[in-house]
This record gives C-alpha cells, structure tokens and sequence, in this order.
C-alpha cells in the first residue's frame, strides 16, 4: 500500500481568493504530484495573527480559511512564537492522516517557526517529518520542489 504524503509549501497571494494554486510553487508541485498519493499545504501566518486560531498549517481542501486575506509573511521576532505554536497544532492534526509530511520552505519567519515547532512535538510526529529550507533564489526552490516530487513518486 502506498504511503500517504503531505507537502507543506509556504502560503502564497492566493490566499486572498482561497486558491493556493494560484501561485508558482503550488503550480509546479501540482503539475508534478499524484493527488492519490500527495496532498498539498501550506504554512500560513493568516489563520495565527488575523483569525486567532491555533493551527498555522492550511491543507488544500481547507483553503476557504484564508479567503478574503493577504498578508505578507513578515519576519517578526515576535510572531514566531505564535505561529510556531500554530505549526505545532496543525502538524499534530494532520500526522493523524499521513504517513510522512514533507515541509519545503524558502520564508525565513516559517523556517525559524518550524524549527522552534519541530522542537515541540512528540517524537512519533517528528519521525515523519522532513523539513527542508531554501532561502532566497525561488529558481532553486522551484527546482527542488520538481525534485522532491519525482523523488517521492518513485
């Protein structure tokens, strides 16, 4: 039986109309992915600091959450915390669904979020986790995103 896989990317301007697929890197790993095998999500600091909910990660079926915002993923000492906090929540959550959760991320508030958030879970939710940071150049990232995919299909 094949594994169930989650791909966590971060949010994207999408968000506004509910649409993650709207941007590049949600695109190109949907263009790649078997849906049967890979769900996509996001990290996403709309849920934590404009709705005050406590789970910062958004699954594709889920987007209606965000609809109606756009907010730039500032980084902010003070927002780690909370949205870590809301990471935490929303990898618990979802660990009950996938056997694997793969986090690919190029936004320095999410990346030093997750790291504090990935310190906080139990350690059968941390075994499934891989997380993966890429500052800067969206080029690369984008080329690892294809990368992951075919890695993950195979």
């Amino acid at each position: 039986m094949s594994k169930k896989i989650a791909l966590i990317l971060p949010c994207n301007r999408g968000a506004l109309e509910g649409n993650y697929f709207l941007g590049k890197y949600w695109q190109t790993a949907n263009k790649s992915r078997d849906p049967r095998r890979i769900s996509l999500g996001a990290i996403d600091c709309i849920p934590v600091l404009k709705k005050n909910e406590d789970d910062a990660i958004v699954m594709e079926w889920e987007m209606e959450r965000v609809k109606g915002y756009d907010v730039y993923p500032q980084y902010n000492e003070r927002n780690i915390s909370k949205i870590a906090a809301g990471i935490v929540n929303g990898l618990i959550r979802i660990a009950q669904i996938f056997d694997k959760i793969i986090i690919m991320l190029n936004v320095k508030l999410y990346a030093e979020a997750t790291r504090r958030a990935l310190s906080q879970l139990p350690k059968e939710i941390r075994e499934k986790i891989e997380f993966i940071y890429i500052p800067g150049k969206p080029g690369l990232f984008t080329k690892k995103i294809r990368e992951k995919i075919a890695e993950l299909q195979k």
